[in-house]
């Protein structure tokens, strides 16, 4: 019950992040901007999600994680409500600055709350059925919107979502919220960076920080440019290009079902590995612009590589600093999502500058060197090189 409501706040997180991504054609035309443009309102939530983990993540450690978890979700449950009665294309990025900022002390937090509750030979598994849980989430945010942006308007989803958050914030206020400690230090920020030394004394950091930073951008450069690929190949709209994206989604969920599975015949490192070749494969396949039902199976397949290469990853984050594992999860998320901001530009200027298919190839081969790579470097630091 306890993984229950963790999960809730990772559902509720990841609806709000991906029920932009099918919406960036239709936002260009709503408020006149440039589709490259309206890509930013992904990036413009990732940003600050990664810019205030220096200090939400410690603060989980200090504050009490659970508490953290209930006023974060209850300001993210304001900007979605606020965001139907946009104007403006400047409203709307402010919204979802305030939003990414906020939902920045969500899934870092409870990760560390699961990397709490749960012991070393259960962690993993615990982690993974957490991911699929926000895996859910974000396969209803981005094939909902796109569908309730042809049926209804683009506006509408966002009440489903703040609907989600709100049960959300309540379920941590009353779920999972400590008792506070009569000798517990007061939050400051002093307190949110004394943990950081002693989580980068730790030698295997800063390979887990580079490689999530560096697969956030291979992953996620391409979907808020679904939708335009679509269009501009006349395969369909937003409704297609939600479904599209779900399938990052849906093969992290096949991944959760069958870990216990692959972990009778694979390693940590093997997992990495193989994450990354078969993420690089399913993106890679996606040069020759298939008819979106195949377009999806091949994101689905990027979606499985990258649960294997990334929930590894996320596994070796939870064992970084134990006493300060708020925080090693947030310098997790800082990473990841400044990844994840950096990724839609970067793959939009090389669209543009050098093409679909080049750029395309450059983030497949970009994946495959991060799990390969990764992979050697825990194994080399292990002392296992089998």
């Amino acid at each position: 019950m306890l993984l229950f409501f963790i999960s809730l706040c990772g559902i509720a997180s990841a609806i709000a992040y991906r029920s932009v991504d099918p919406l960036v054609t239709v936002l260009a035309r709503e408020f006149s901007v440039p589709v490259a443009t309206a890509a930013l309102v992904s990036s413009a939530y990732a940003l600050p999600y990664a810019l205030g983990q220096p200090v939400l993540g410690p603060m989980g450690d200090s504050f009490g994680k659970g508490r953290l978890l209930a006023i974060c979700l209850s300001i993210l449950t304001v900007t979605l409500l606020a965001l139907p009665f946009v104007t403006s294309f400047d409203m709307l990025i402010a919204l979802r600055f305030i939003g990414g900022l906020a939902a920045g002390g969500t899934i870092p937090v409870a990760l560390a709350l699961v990397g709490d509750k749960f012991p070393p030979e259960q962690r993993q598994l615990a982690i993974a059925r957490f991911v699929a849980a926000a895996l859910v989430g974000q396969i209803c945010a981005s094939s909902l919107a796109g569908l309730f942006a042809e049926i209804i308007n683009w506006r509408s989803f966002f009440y489903v979502g703040a609907c989600v958050t709100g049960i959300a914030a309540l379920g941590a206020a009353f779920k999972l919220a400590e008792p506070r400690k009569p000798d517990a230090p007061r939050a400051n920020l002093l307190q949110a960076y004394q943990s950081y030394p002693v989580i980068f004394r730790n030698p295997k950091s800063l390979l887990c920080y580079g490689a999530v930073f560096l697969e956030a951008i291979a992953v996620f450069g391409i979907l808020p440019y679904v939708a335009e690929i679509l269009e501009t190949h006349q395969l369909g709209g937003p409704k297609e290009a939600g479904m599209i994206i779900a399938g990052i989604g849906v093969g992290g969920i096949i991944y959760s079902l069958i870990l216990a599975w692959l972990m009778r015949y694979l390693k940590r490192t093997g997992l990495m590995a193989w994450g990354g070749g078969l993420g690089a494969l399913g993106l890679l396949a996606c040069i020759f612009i298939p008819v979106w039902p195949t377009f999806f199976a091949l994101i689905t397949l990027l979606g499985f590589g990258f649960g294997m290469l990334h929930n590894t990853i996320q596994t070796e984050v939870s064992s970084l600093a134990p006493q300060a594992r708020s925080a090693a999860f947030s310098a997790h998320a800082f990473c990841f999502f400044m990844g994840q901001a950096i990724g839609p530009v970067v793959f939009g200027l090389g669209m543009h500058h050098l093409g679909l298919t080049p750029i395309i190839i450059l983030h497949g081969l970009l994946l495959a060197v991060v799990g390969f790579g990764a992979a050697y470097l825990f194994a080399r630091q292990s002392g296992d090189l089998r």
